[in-house]
């Protein structure tokens, strides 16, 4: 084997030795790619992530829906994921839960926390949450997936049509769709005619 066929051959050598290492990065990066998709998916198909520096990812137009047989969904504006991914803090959270008796309940706030491990939300600032004709405003709340429960002990507001409500503390069953406000009621009623018993009010 002269000089030149051992050159040639030093070099088919290292093209398959480069050619393997790019289809091993492929590998990675397509199980990489598929890993997170599986956590994290954009329903509107803008989904870009971004490194914070390594304390995780940034996810522009964040969702998640939660696992089981009647799954609750949420948007966030953004989110900033832990590096195990399992904790995710979000911006502008939008919570819409399935009752139990077939009613939605729509949760609004500033921010939050999702524990992916335990489904468990936290909303913060603005908190606002809508059944049917009902809207409730408070500081904070917390949702246990586990119970089916979302409680807060700050004060709260209730707003109907003819009525506003106002507390401390709330406790709200998804699977039962009841709402309880727990301490210090006060309410205001509004366009309401009062009449002697067995009068028709005029």
């Amino acid at each position: 084997m002269n000089h030149k066929e051992i050159e040639r051959w030093h070099r088919l050598r290292n093209l398959k030795r480069a050619a393997q290492v790019m289809v091993v990065a492929a590998v990675v990066l397509v199980v990489s790619g598929y890993a997170a998709s599986r956590f994290f998916h954009d329903t509107s198909g803008n989904f870009e992530a971004k490194s914070t520096g390594g304390a995780g990812m940034r996810i522009e137009k964040f969702s998640y829906s939660s696992p089981g047989a009647h799954p609750w969904e949420l948007e966030a504006l953004s989110a900033a994921a832990s590096t195990s991914l399992d904790k995710v803090t979000l911006t502008q959270p939008r919570v819409v839960y399935n009752g139990g008796r077939g009613g939605k309940i729509f949760l609004t706030a500033d921010t939050g926390d999702l524990d992916k491990l335990s489904s468990n939300v936290i909303a913060r600032g603005n908190v606002t949450i809508r059944y049917e004709d009902f809207v409730f405003a408070a500081g904070d709340i917390n949702y246990c997936q586990e119970k089916k429960i979302a409680e807060t002990a700050s004060p709260v507001s209730l707003e109907g049509v003819d009525f506003r409500l106002e507390g401390k503390g709330l406790k709200m069953s998804i699977q039962d769709e009841e709402i309880v406000i727990e301490q210090d009621v006060k309410a205001r009623l509004f366009n309401v005619r009062w009449a002697e018993p067995n009068k028709v009010p005029m």
